[in-house]
């Protein structure tokens, strides 16, 4: 435990009193308010359990700070709906809608759906720079989505006392599974240290840093690739004019992309370019620096305008010059920069990057079927380097760290039926990668040895961790012979959680009828 959780503990602050004098100056129903201070009470008792399942997350003062910032600056109304008089279908058959613009939410009168509906009426968290161009949209939805799934899931999914997923509620299955490979390669820490400073950092860029500081180039390469294209993907699919931009776009790209091909030509048109702006540039300043030449022009101009979009005075014909001088002068100094050797190798480099992560998108087929074949794609390379992480893991702390997350995963939905742990062609890769946690668990004496025989304690340990007990450490097993076979009792405090019968065939590294840690 680190020393800001440590003390975060004892924050003496009343959360619920803030939340009631922010109350008080709005104009909610009384059940409203009661829902809202029951949501704070649900984040309170879900919290730990929450913290544990997940391994690493946000600190509770945090996530009960945003909350009631949210409320007393972006909600100005919740309006209820009960469900039997609910006759217009105002819900169009959701549990909440938000109007960000009005700083609304219509909601079923339960604190879960109110809680989602806070979620979404928080002003964004990630923006990506305008630089990137067709990655921007795409790439903040992803994001900003996936972390609104990563809030709601401490009311959703933990209740004080289970971990249970609520599948239907989950909005977006692939943003959510992708904001989680992210969060668990660069660090939850990284993400909220970009939250917190993102006007003056740059996202893509040191997103694309550190994946490459973590894994060899081939991967790091196929991943981020993978990671743009099912942002594009999933933003485009039920758009038809998006889909067309796209397309235009792609084009376009490939044309800019020929034309710097021929370094000549394309050196030459810059030139011939800047000699254009120099010229535009000296016009201005010849019209400005003459007061008859200057009205001549205003009067000219004047004249060919509809009435309602005349230039009211001369000074207002000269502040609109001196814009467009300024932008004359800045298009001067971009097209300069872009002449330079370095800038040309760059500005060539990040144009074909686009154009190639184009050309990973066919438009004739089913995009939705592509967007979730390059998700498992992007789970395979996942994979490989979550594997090579735990190689390098030297405490039991930190191996237990990756146990946790590792089971977390397995268990997230990757469709409203299956989780990750179900889909066929990453069952191999799973195995291996739990077989590389376990062995690593067992060698750091985190975990106990229940069979000397390192595949049968590799199967009945993997068997056992399948089990949503959300503190492991805490978790007991009891063996007992069962004629010729071993019953495995899995203990949640003193509650059976499970069993497990498994043939008695292998010498036991622990004795029987008497309950035991698995972990250390």
């Amino acid at each position: 435990m680190d020393k800001e959780e440590f003390f975060s503990k004892f924050n003496i602050k009343d959360y619920n009193n803030e939340l009631e004098k922010i109350l008080e100056k709005k104009s909610f129903s009384a059940g409203t308010k009661n829902i809202l201070l029951n949501i704070l009470y649900k984040i309170e008792a879900s919290y730990e359990d929450y913290s544990k399942v997940k391994a690493t997350t946000r600190l509770k003062k945090e996530i009960l700070e945003e909350v009631i910032d949210t409320i007393e600056k972006n909600c100005n109304e919740i309006e209820l709906i009960k469900p039997k008089l609910d006759e217009k279908t105002k819900l169009a058959n959701k549990s909440f809608i938000v109007e960000k613009h009005n700083k609304k939410i219509i909601s079923y009168p339960n604190e879960k759906t109110i809680f989602y509906g806070i979620c979404h009426l928080a002003k964004n968290k990630f923006i990506i720079n305008k630089k990137y161009d067709i990655l921007k949209e795409p790439m903040e939805n992803l994001l900003n989505i996936g972390y609104i799934m990563e809030q709601e899931e401490i009311v959703r999914d933990f209740d004080g006392w289970s971990w249970n997923i609520s599948s239907e509620e989950i909005e977006n299955y692939i943003y959510n599974i992708v904001y989680q490979n992210i969060r668990i390669l660069i660090g939850e820490n990284y993400l909220l240290q970009y939250i917190n400073n993102f006007s003056i950092m740059d996202f893509i860029n040191q997103f694309e840093i550190k994946i490459r500081n973590i894994c060899n180039e081939e991967i790091a390469n196929q991943i981020i690739m993978d990671i743009y294209k099912i942002a594009i993907l999933e933003n485009i699919k039920n758009n038809k004019l998006k889909q067309e931009e796209l397309i235009n776009k792609e084009k376009e790209l490939q044309k800019d992309l020929n034309k710097m091909e021929n370094k000549k030509t394309y050196l030459q048109e810059l030139a011939s370019k800047k000699k254009i702006i120099g010229k535009d540039i000296k016009r201005i300043d010849e019209i400005i620096n003459d007061s008859k030449i200057l009205r001549e022009n205003f009067i000219k101009e004047n004249s060919n305008l509809k009435e309602e979009e005349k230039i009211f005075s001369l000074s207002e014909y000269c502040e609109i010059l001196q814009a467009k001088r300024k932008n004359l002068l800045q298009n001067l100094k971009n097209y300069s920069s872009l002449m330079k050797p370095m800038n040309y190798v760059k500005t060539k480099s990040e144009l074909k990057k686009k154009v190639d992560l184009l050309a990973e998108i066919d438009f004739n087929i089913n995009l939705q079927k592509q967007a979730e074949k390059t998700l498992i794609d992007l789970q395979t390379n996942f994979l490989k380097v979550v594997n090579e992480k735990i190689k390098n893991v030297e405490s039991k702390k930190n191996i237990l760290n990756y146990i946790y997350l590792f089971r977390y995963y397995k268990l997230l939905k990757i469709n409203r039926d299956n989780q990750i742990k179900d889909v066929d062609c990453l069952k191999e890769q799973l195995t291996n990668t739990e077989k590389h946690l376990i062995t690593r668990g067992c060698n750091l004496k985190a975990i106990n040895i229940i069979y000397n025989n390192i595949e049968k304690n590799y199967d009945i340990i993997s068997k056992i961790l399948n089990s949503n007990i959300i503190d492991l450490e805490e978790m007991h097993i009891e063996l007992k012979k069962q004629e010729d076979k071993i019953l495995i009792n899995i203990y949640d405090d003193n509650i059976i959680n499970n069993s497990i019968e498994y043939e008695d065939k292998e010498k036991l590294n622990i004795k029987l009828n008497k309950k035991i840690k698995l972990f250390n």
